[in-house]
């Protein structure tokens, strides 16, 4: 059994929200357990994830097509397609929109387009470079630690 990877940092400080943070470790978690099915008492156990915050996030995985669940006494969650087939920028819009990356790496507000921070072209052709690598890394790679550009 592979090691639980927590993408819920330590610090205050993070790139993602808890919400991403959370979803990828469910969802990596089932990866690394493909097959079999968790209760959401057992995952709730397992990644402690806070109860209320985990129902919410496994109704919203559900209703985006990552997981499903069947009922009963041997029911449980399960990834409803292979991680290979899952994009870090597919959970990321599900989760909380790809929207909070357009924001002002500056804190402004909103962008006047006449006249631009001194960030903004840097910050733009960064910010295409992290939804390129998003949008084209796996769930898979990423548990998996390959690299991808």
């Amino acid at each position: 059994m592979m090691g639980i990877i927590n993408f819920v940092p330590e610090t205050e400080e993070m790139n993602f929200s808890k919400t991403t943070s959370y979803a990828l470790s469910v969802l990596s978690f089932l990866a690394d357990h493909e097959g079999e099915k968790f209760s959401a008492k057992k995952l709730n156990e397992i990644l402690e994830i806070p109860w209320p915050y985990l129902r919410q996030l496994l109704t919203k995985l559900s209703k985006s097509g990552f997981i499903f669940s069947t009922r009963g006494r041997n029911g449980g969650f399960q990834l409803q397609k292979p991680a290979d087939q899952i994009l870090l920028a597919e959970i990321i819009d599900s989760v909380e929109g790809l929207n909070v990356l357009d924001t002002c790496i500056m804190g402004f507000k909103k962008c006047a387009f006449n006249h631009t921070c001194a960030m903004h072209e840097v910050w733009e052709e960064t910010r295409n470079s992290i939804l390129k690598v998003l949008n084209n890394t796996s769930l898979a790679q990423l548990k998996n630690g390959e690299k991808k550009s």
